[in-house]
């Protein structure tokens, strides 16, 4: 840590106390919860003064609350776990009741006062749910009754300890379990893994682990280290249980347009417990894949092990306690390399890189963490977790083993936290530092990368990155309850963010040969073949780049109960960045003379992409009001009406943004060749004819241009090799999302039932254009002949023109497990639509995103159920699953059967798993059988059935078409966008396989 960084942490953690004290009464709920409720008499008349006492046995602590004049009360600052509540009135009457508190649980229970002390059943009290595991210990079985929130305007989803440890899961992602709210979708890509919801990235979202924010700010990846990852962003063994917010969250929660997950850890507590789990499979565990099938390659090596432990208990009890953790996960799986376009001359000269290669995979997680509580008001918690992991990866299909990269990745961090509980207010003060090293290397550095189009890949990596996020962040946050009728929560918090970007393009060359063939659309020139490269990409420069942000925000929240059965939420969050969009870049006197030589368009201004460094200043209007109600109809929890609206501020990755400056210092350029030195597809006038000047410039091919350093002296004729410039704009705004959500709760006998209009407007997503359009801008790509001068190829310029729209309906129907009841059933179904403009990080094959017009974005999905469920057997066992089905999500496609104007647009899978229905099936059960040991010692085996029925859930669909007609099947190419194995080049899910479990706890 530098002195400057010091400095700049103990100035931050000065102003937010300063902060705290000046807007003081106001906490977060990012990992505590909260009980509020009446107290009435035998006759239902308000117990004003009435003592409310709850016990966390657990760690011996205690925490008190004193009934208003209308027998309101609330207890915040709640860790999730289990509590004894007693009510005593001034009368002398009293209730008592064993309740669970989860994760960010603002949850409603009711005391009547009773002549007698009265300890109901499990289950017993209206407000009542299920038994189940204590969630902050993880390792005791205890009977209480887990509170069900349903005087909330949010729409979030509880995923309990039980849930984390019994459904069927394949490699212990907890994130995965974020499917079981609606709106979710857990990506489960074998290479990368991660959640997203509504229209949103994975950008979009967030993850606080015990309320420090995991969020990836450099890449698209939504969490930090998940990136191009097949890694796990935290150790399940550690995790106590999470919550799920899908939309509405209040003002506490910053950085997230999207679904945001906040997950509490385990700790120790007064009794010593412990864990060990051990999974495998491999495989003779696993189904053929159809295209290992189709193409006749022997069944691919696969191997996976995973194991950990845990342990927990008192240092000194009722004061210091400790619990640490260690997962391990060891992968070997094989790709096939196969030539492409296979004649007889193909197979000869590139056949060596064919065969079967294994992939290796290794990550280790730990974790500790001490808890101190020197009295019943003070809570300190000490935590420190890394991740390590590598990868060998990125090659198979078309690419060879040589030309694969090792993806080493590493994410530490470090908490500390000190909870203050007084008697109406709680005081949380966080101070946490997270290092993320994302670093994919080139296996082969030294060797240039062969591309020969469509047939194979071979040589060295065409690069290798480095990104290094370090957030150092100090938090402040206080509840306040002394007010009648209102608890204010409200906080400070104040992050500084370097970035650190190692990034090679091309050192040693990228040389990309094609051949001519009418049927291939891609086809760039008549006189190319294998013979010589026709085009070569190539690196020279600073890799380096530097840069610091720091982000400041503050909020205030009132949860209002206006009466006995309205409550309103009102709250406002603000957030500042100092360093959004390289606000100290200046543009050089060169790049600034290309942008002027383009012409002026309605949206490229060249004046607005110029900078002195004084020209991009932060923006401060990032106000975001957030409104909520619910309305418990009949004062019971039976049926509640709730709703809400809010605007959420994101922020754009760093890597949006990159390119201006590291393009500027390491300027990746590329040669085009031919064999007579002819500009390469010019434009035509009227007759045909080509127009003199146009297309682009060549060089005759040598064999001398197979050394990069002869490359690099070619790119002193200033005709190709050229790099692109790249400019962002001075006044770009920051994304965000407007949400709105109706919905009515409804208990149903032992169920919770929820219906939820939802809708989600994003605007101002970054993109990039082409600055070089002909027809003065309002053409084609590309006029690029006034950037030549100045010794660019191409301008491409971002523009904050993203923008989406999400319309959904989710129902959900909820009965939680309790080992009192011996079953548990979870539904959830998304009845969705999301829209958006524009591509992704480049939007080229429109003039702007709203040229492209509005259509399904990549991955929208109209229906998707999603049904959990565990139950008891006899002897022991015990049989959950985890099924979801899907309408089958939509794939961009480029429609190129207009003559005069291309477009993209959207196509959906066939349902094809359920005919009519479905095109996304994957039903996963587990069997296991639980005996007790030794008294409350425990031990399980457990087999796990994943894609039972074996459903091909295809995707990589073909994403162009122009009306012909494909030879080897007759159909035309727009017929063939379809779940099927004619189009489809990979799978969503993994062939059926099997995994076999052993656990032990005591």
């Amino acid at each position: 840590m530098t002195r400057t960084m010091a400095l700049r942490l103990l100035l931050g953690s000065a102003a937010l106390g300063a902060t705290v004290i000046a807007v003081a009464p106001v906490a977060a709920q990012t990992s505590v919860g909260s009980i509020r409720g009446q107290v009435t008499d035998a006759a239902g008349v308000p117990a004003a003064a009435a003592s409310v006492v709850a016990v966390n046995a657990a760690i011996g602590q205690t925490l008190r609350a004193t009934a208003d004049e209308r027998g309101n009360y609330a207890l915040n600052g709640l860790r999730p776990g289990t509590y004894e509540i007693t009510v005593t009135g001034a009368n002398g009457g009293t209730f008592r009741q064993r309740v669970i508190v989860s994760i960010g649980q603002s949850a409603t229970l009711d005391a009547r006062l009773t002549t007698a002390p009265a300890v109901p059943a499990a289950g017993e009290a209206p407000a009542a749910g299920d038994t189940a595991d204590t969630p902050e210990a993880g390792e005791i079985v205890v009977t209480g009754s887990r509170l069900v929130e349903t005087r909330t305007s949010e729409v979030a989803t509880n995923v309990s300890q039980a849930q984390i440890r019994t459904l069927p899961q394949t490699d212990r992602n907890f994130l995965a379990f974020a499917a079981l709210a609606p709106g979710v979708q857990y990506v489960d890509s074998e290479t990368n893994r991660g959640i997203q919801s509504g229209a949103s990235t994975r950008a979009g979202v967030n993850v606080f682990i015990d309320g420090v924010s995991l969020k990836n700010q450099v890449l698209e990846g939504g969490v930090a280290g998940q990136q191009d990852s097949r890694g796990n962003p935290f150790g399940q063994l550690a995790v106590g249980e999470f919550r799920v917010l899908t939309q509405n969250f209040k003002a506490e929660y910053e950085q997230a347009g999207a679904a945001i997950v906040t997950a509490i850890t385990k700790s120790g507590t007064n009794e010593f417990h412990g864990e060990a789990f051990a999974q495998y499979t491999d495989r003779s565990l696993t189904a053929k894949s159809i295209f290992d099938k189709r193409d006749g390659n022997p069944e691919p090596e696969f191997e996976r092990r995973q194991y950990g432990f845990s342990l927990g208990g008192p240092i000194i009890r009722d004061r210091l306690f400790f619990f640490g953790a260690y997962e391990g996960n060891d992968q070997n799986r094989a790709f096939t390399v196969r030539v492409g376009n296979r004649t007889p001359e193909n197979l000869a000269r590139f056949g060596r890189f064919e065969g079967q290669f294994v992939s290796p995979f290794r990550q280790d997680f730990y974790f500790g963490k001490l808890t101190f509580t020197p009295d019943d008001n003070q809570v300190f918690d000490l935590s420190y977790s890394k991740r390590k992991e590598t990868d060998i990866q990125g090659f198979g299909g078309q690419t060879a083993f040589e030309a694969a990269e090792n993806k080493r990745n590493n994410v530490d961090s470090y908490l500390g936290k000190w909870t203050y509980t007084g008697g109406d207010f709680v005081n949380e003060l966080n101070l946490s530092y997270v290092n993320s090293d994302f670093n994919p290397a080139a296996l082969n550095p030294d060797l240039p990368s062969q591309f020969f189009d469509g047939v194979i890949t071979f040589g060295g990596k065409d690069s290798t990155r480095q990104y290094v996020q370090e957030v150092w962040t100090g938090r402040e946050d206080l509840t306040y309850s002394g007010l009648d009728g209102h608890v204010i929560k409200g906080g400070v918090r104040m992050g500084v963010v370097d970035f650190t970007i190692n990034r090679t393009d091309a050192p040693a060359g990228r040389y990309i040969y094609r051949q001519n063939n009418n049927n291939t659309p891609n086809v760039i020139a008549d006189d190319v073949d294998f013979t010589f490269p026709s085009e070569v990409r190539l690196g020279l420069g600073n890799p380096r780049v530097f840069a610091s942000d720091t982000q400041i925000g503050a909020y205030i929240q009132d949860d209002w109960d206006v009466t006995e059965t309205v409550q309103l939420n009102l709250g406002l969050r603000w957030d500042y960045e100092t360093n959004p969009f390289n606000n100290g870049y200046v543009t050089s006197d060169r790049a600034a003379a290309a942008l002027r030589a383009l012409p002026k368009t309605y949206y490229f201004d060249p004046e607005d992409y110029i900078t002195n460094g004084n020209d991009r200043q932060p923006f401060w209007k990032a106000f975001q009001p957030r409104v909520g109600f619910s309305w418990d109809i009949k004062d019971d929890q039976s049926t509640v009406i709730f709703g809400g609206a809010g605007r959420y501020y994101d922020r754009n990755v760093f890597n949006q943004s990159l390119d201006e400056v590291f393009r500027n210092q390491y300027q990746a350029g590329v040669f085009y060749f031919s064999r007579d030195g002819d500009r390469r597809n010019p434009s035509t006038d009227a007759s045909g004819n080509a127009i003199p000047g146009t297309g682009l410039p060549t060089v005759v091919f040598n064999s001398s241009y197979l050394d990069p350093a002869n490359l690099a002296a070619l790119r002193q004729n200033a005709v190709t090799g050229l790099p692109e410039l790249f400019a962002n704009k001075n006044d770009a705004k920051l994304p965000r999302t407007d949400q709105f959500s109706v919905g009515v709760r409804q208990r149903i006998g032992v169920f919770q039932a929820s219906l939820t209009g939802s809708y989600i407007r994003g605007k101002n997503g970054y993109t990039y254009l082409f600055a070089t359009r002909s027809n003065n801008g309002l053409g084609g790509c590309c006029n690029t002949a006034p950037l030549q001068p100045f010794g660019f190829a191409n301008a491409l310029i971002g523009y904050d023109g993203l923008d989406t729209r999400y319309k959904a309906l989710y129902f959900t129907l909820d009965k939680n497990y309790s080992e009192a009841s011996g079953w548990g059933f979870n539904l959830n179904y998304t009845f969705s639509k999301g829209e958006q403009n524009g591509g992704d990080l480049f939007s080229l094959d429109g003039i702007t995103p709203d040229d492209y017009g509005w259509r399904p974005r990549a991955g929208d999905e109209r229906h998707r159920v999603v049904v959990s469920g565990i139950a008891d057997l006899p002897l022991g066992f015990q049989f959950s699953t985890l099924s979801t089905f899907g309408s089958g999500q939509a794939y961009q496609v480029f429609d190129a059967s207009d003559p005069t104007r291309g477009r993209v647009t959207s196509r959906y899978a066939r349902k094809t798993c359920i005919k009519g229905v479905f095109a996304f099936c994957e039903v996963n059960l587990t069997l296991q059988n639980r005996q007790r040991l030794f008294g409350e010692n425990e031990v399980t085996f457990a087999v796990d059935f994943f894609n039972v029925f074996n459903n091909k859930n295809y995707t990589g669909f073909d994403g162009f078409f122009n009306n012909q007609v494909n030879p080897a099947t007759g159909q035309a190419f727009d017929e063939l966008q379809a779940a099927d194995l004619t189009s489809a080049t990979g799978l969503l899910t993994l062939p059926r396989r099997f995994q076999f479990r052993v656990g032990y706890r005591f």
